[in-house]
């Protein structure tokens, strides 16, 4: 990658996160679906091993089974309590899986996950050093929000996303960085983040650590919680929420007329004073001064002008996802 980040005048910096030139240019692309990024923001896992597929079921929210053969899902892991401590797109290919999650919670993520493997043959271990994710906006798809497998070269893992985006995992990023290149805009994390936005896809990171519910984060409308399989941590509160109809908070997407929004900012609204009503969980400045943006907030709130705790002042408009919400009870 190094070679390539110097063809491009590209730089990571300690955050992860990959930087090019003339921003306003990487968001024209994006809009103009003809980007590709690497994911330098985001780490893979490997868990391999004969009690691989039973382990990570009675874990994860998803159906882990499901996909170990050849598949792919949005899942996450959560506390006792329901709260997610991450949020992932896994890959199964026999039985071997690669799990793609945000690089400041990675590390945390797999030490709380090796804590549990104790007798089981499993091997859970971080493969930056071999594995590169790579994104790309192709005219190839998915027909709605569940992920699905796309055929690959080599030892690459592809699903699509969204309509138009795809993510990939390489052993060999190079090829592809080329083969996209002559037609396709090189993007950073920040631009492409607002794939992420406008597609209504969450990731936890460490700013929104613990923070929500799984169906807060609409993994559900995402095929990433399964409520018939067996138990997993959380799984009591995720079904109780599901069944009883508790969902008070969901994810939304939203124009916010400042451009310093970072995530994890707290939502309020005037009727309730200082008390938190939902937070930012993605978002990405524009060129005109305001931003694009991923929060979970409640239902009602939209009705009382929320307002960014730290900026009253900051107008939130709400913006259409490409799937529907259904009803929050």
């Amino acid at each position: 990658m190094t070679a390539w980040l110097a063809q491009n005048q590209a730089s990571v910096n300690e955050a992860g996160e990959l930087n090019l030139p003339d921003y306003a240019k990487q968001l024209a692309a994006v809009d103009e679906g003809r980007a590709f990024s690497w994911l330098s923001k985001f780490s893979v896992l490997r868990i391999s091993g004969d009690d691989a597929t039973a382990f990570l079921q009675g874990q994860f929210s998803c159906d882990v089974a499901a996909i170990a053969e050849h598949g792919v899902s949005w899942g996450s892991y959560s506390t006792a309590k329901g709260r997610m401590q991450a949020s992932f797109l896994l890959f199964g290919s026999g039985g071997i899986f690669h799990l793609l999650l945000r690089r400041d919670i990675a590390e945390t993520f797999r030490k709380r996950l090796s804590m549990f493997v104790l007798r089981a043959k499993v091997k859970i271990e971080n493969v930056d050093d071999s594995i590169a994710a790579l994104a790309v906006i192709r005219p190839t798809a998915c027909s709605g929000a569940i992920p699905q497998r796309e055929a690959a070269d080599g030892n690459d893992l592809a699903a699509a996303i969204s309509p138009q985006a795809s993510i990939v995992l390489s052993d060999a990023p190079a090829a592809l960085l080329a083969q996209w290149q002559p037609a396709l805009a090189a993007v950073g994390s920040t631009a492409w983040d607002l794939v992420f936005v406008q597609a209504g896809l969450p990731w936890v990171s460490l700013a929104t650590y613990e923070e929500f519910v799984p169906q807060m984060a609409n993994l559900d409308l995402l095929g990433g919680i399964n409520f018939k399989k067996g138990c997993y941590p959380g799984q009591e509160i995720v079904a109780r929420t599901q069944y009883l109809g508790k969902v008070k908070r969901r994810l939304y997407r939203a124009l916010v007329s400042a451009a310093a929004v970072k995530e994890g900012d707290t939502l309020v609204a005037a009727s309730t004073g200082d008390q938190t009503i939902g937070r930012v969980m993605l978002a990405v400045p524009k060129t005109d001064g305001q931003s694009e943006c991923l929060l979970v907030i409640q239902e009602a709130a939209w009705q009382e002008n929320p307002q960014l705790a730290n900026n009253p002042a900051a107008q939130l408009q709400q913006l259409p996802l490409p799937y529907q919400l259904g009803d929050v009870i």
